[in-house]
Parts: structure tokens; C-alpha cells; sequence
């Protein structure tokens, strides 16, 4: 009988508590930037997936991706390995950057942290945003940013696998003229 009037007070007391956690309301503005957020970061996703081909395409767009946050690229690296993908972790660091922004005694690390707290949480990017009172706006443009980046990475690869395309190419083109005069030759002169 003890036991269960202190198991409902104490149901009570969860229940009251979490009554009295504040409910931001939420800006129907912000709802729209969380979406392309994350449409942002599969677009990263699939951009670092056509120019990262290769190591040193890899390597590529993970430096592209620093330099955008001005960050050393084994931060990038870091994320990586943390099973995020190259979009999740430009959304990473550029939430990361806005909360260092607003909360000024916070390095780099320790804002990453915090995001990615949240993330493995299961809070999605506008529920964190939200959590810190940032706004997703700026976030928004800093992966855009990065965004057009990474196309860019992956444009100029296959402008270089093009052109190298055409160097095969013509090289054959050479080497088919070559054995045509060769033959050419051989028959004019009557010999094989």
C-alpha cells in the first residue's frame, strides 16, 4: 500500500515536470528550412558520391568541405568516421558554427559535441536548432554553400575524365591512321 502511493506520487511528479517544460511553438519558416536542410544534405551526399570516387576524390571534397567551415579536414575525417555522412556532416559543422556564434566560451569541438549529442539522440536538425535557439537561415546558406562546392568537385572530374576521354580517343584516332598508311604503304609497294 506504502509502495504504490509512492509510486503514484512519484508518477505525479514525471507527469508534472514534464507539463511544465516550455513548448516553443513552432515557425512554420523554420519547418521549411529543416526540410531543405536535410534535402541540402543528400545533395551534398550525392555530389561528394560521383566527385569521391576515388582517394584523392575523397580527399577532395573533404577538404572543400574544411575549408567551407574553416575547419582542419580531420574534423571532417571525424565525422566520417562517425558513420555521417559527407551531408550530415556539413549540417554538422555548420550548426556547430552557429552555436559557437551565440555561445561565444565554446570551441569547436565542444559545439560538435552538442550537436551530435542531440543527433544520436534521435532530434532531428530543427528540433537541435530549435533546442539552441538558433535559426536555421544561415545554417541553410552555409550548406549551400558547401553544396555548390562539392558540384563543383564532382563537374570539374568529369570535365577531366572527358577530356582524358578525348586524349584516348584521339590517341586511337593516331595510332588507327598509322596502321592504315602502314597498310597503305605495304600495298603500294606490293610486299607484306
Amino acid at each position: 500500500m506504502i509502495f504504490a502511493a509512492q509510486a503514484g506520487a512519484l508518477a505525479f511528479l514525471f507527469v508534472s515536470v514534464a507539463a511544465a517544460q516550455p513548448t516553443r511553438p513552432v515557425d512554420p519558416g523554420e519547418m521549411k528550412h529543416a526540410e531543405r536542410l536535410q534535402t541540402e544534405a543528400k545533395e551534398i551526399d550525392s555530389g561528394a558520391a560521383k566527385a569521391a570516387t576515388t582517394p584523392d576524390g575523397q580527399k577532395q571534397v573533404t577538404t572543400a568541405i574544411a575549408n567551407q567551415f574553416k575547419v582542419d579536414p580531420s574534423v571532417v575525417t571525424g565525422l566520417r568516421s562517425r558513420k555521417l555522412g559527407f551531408g550530415e556532416a556539413t549540417v554538422a559543422l555548420a550548426l556547430s558554427q552557429e552555436l559557437m556564434k551565440r555561445d561565444k566560451t565554446l570551441n569547436q569541438q565542444q559545439a560538435l559535441d552538442q550537436i551530435l549529442a542531440k543527433r544520436s539522440g534521435g532530434q532531428g536538425w530543427g528540433q537541435i536548432a530549435q533546442d539552441f535557439g538558433l535559426k536555421l537561415g544561415r545554417v541553410r546558406a552555409e550548406v549551400e554553400r558547401a553544396e555548390k562546392r562539392v558540384a563543383r568537385l564532382d563537374r570539374m572530374d568529369k570535365s577531366e575524365r572527358m577530356d582524358k576521354g578525348d586524349k584516348v580517343e584521339k590517341m586511337d584516332k593516331v595510332e588507327k591512321v598509322e596502321k592504315v598508311d602502314r597498310v597503305e604503304k605495304l600495298d603500294r609497294s606490293g610486299r607484306r
